[in-house]
């Protein structure tokens, strides 16, 4: 079942194919029987010390290592999906660098931007003034992608998973403006964990990544001037 959920998550082709709730039921009944498995291995580990038999260390060490990385950490996931965030500010599900996806599962590699919460079908706004340089299906994990050109800071803001988008490759876009819409294109979310994946690029090269909540200053006021001798940014949804 873990491979099956793992699969889902990184392979577009399926997870676009089946009901959203195929793989949070599969890691439900998955996480029921790593619970039971972890806890028969720990019985029968005192079983055997109480009778003074030879002791299995092995079960019980890899159901503990399964019950953390995919029970215990996907569940304080969902707990903190359901709180309300900090007020004035949106809940981010995965930060920059991580080796945990959005429901809390091990990733296959580190993350390469953060995962913003919003509601399915809430607007994607833009987090400073560019030029739009990609507003397509990308086919893969990221599905309906938006790319901002923000000259002349040599850097770019990558939008992924929309569910449409709203703009044109060349169109000048300001702070603030609509670019699309909450989605679960590309690596579909689960109920519950909408959400933008926002990346930060340098120049052209899409390996040259930066992480973009150091240069986050708020949720976007259309009354505040923001500064333009450097590039600063704003939340990607509505706060």
């Amino acid at each position: 079942m873990a491979v099956l959920v793992v699969m889902g998550a990184h392979t577009p082709w399926i997870a676009q194919r089946v009901p959203r709730v195929t793989f949070p039921i599969l890691a439900a009944a998955g996480a029921a029987l790593i619970v039971s498995a972890f806890v028969n291995a720990l019985v029968h580990f005192v079983r055997r010390h109480r009778m003074g038999g030879r002791l299995r260390f092995i079960p019980v060490a890899v159901n503990a290592v399964a019950l953390v990385f995919l029970v215990l950490l996907p569940l304080a996931h969902l707990v903190r999906a359901v709180t309300s965030p900090a007020e004035g500010t949106p809940r981010i599900h995965t930060g920059f660098g991580d080796w945990l996806g959005a429901e809390g599962y091990p990733r296959l590699s580190p993350h390469r931007g953060v995962d913003v919460a919003g509601r399915m079908g809430a607007d994607v706004l833009a987090a400073a003034a560019g030029r739009v340089t990609v507003a397509r299906d990308n086919r893969d994990l990221c599905g309906l992608i938006v790319v901002i050109d923000h000259d002349p800071h040599g850097l770019r803001t990558v939008y992924c998973h929309f569910f449409e988008i709203a703009v044109r490759v060349g169109e000048r876009v300001r702070r603030g403006q609509r670019i699309g819409a909450v989605g679960t294109s590309g690596q579909r979310a689960w109920p519950g964990f909408e959400h933008v994946h926002l990346e930060l690029q340098r120049g052209r090269d899409i390996n040259a990544l930066e992480d973009p909540l150091p240069r986050i200053v708020a949720c976007f006021d259309e009354t505040k001037v923001y500064p333009v001798d450097r590039l600063v940014l704003t939340y990607p949804v509505s706060c």
